[in-house]
């Protein structure tokens, strides 16, 4: 993935709170309830450097 790409691509997940809700559901490396995912969303959602480290992290497992 080019840094082009990574960049749309954590901007999508910021500007899509579903699909960024079912990422963090599909790419969690432990079981969350549903309230661990929404506040997982949320601190996501708010923080660009986060998410693009979440992204990373997702491809390389």
């Amino acid at each position: 993935m080019t840094e082009d790409e990574l960049h749309g691509r954590v901007k999508e997940l910021q500007n899509d709170s579903v699909e960024l809700y079912s990422f963090v559901v599909e790419n969690s490396s432990e079981e969350l309830t549903d309230e661990e995912v929404d506040e997982k969303v949320e601190e996501l959602k708010g923080d660009y450097l986060s998410l693009r480290e979440f992204v990373i992290n997702s491809f390389e497992e």
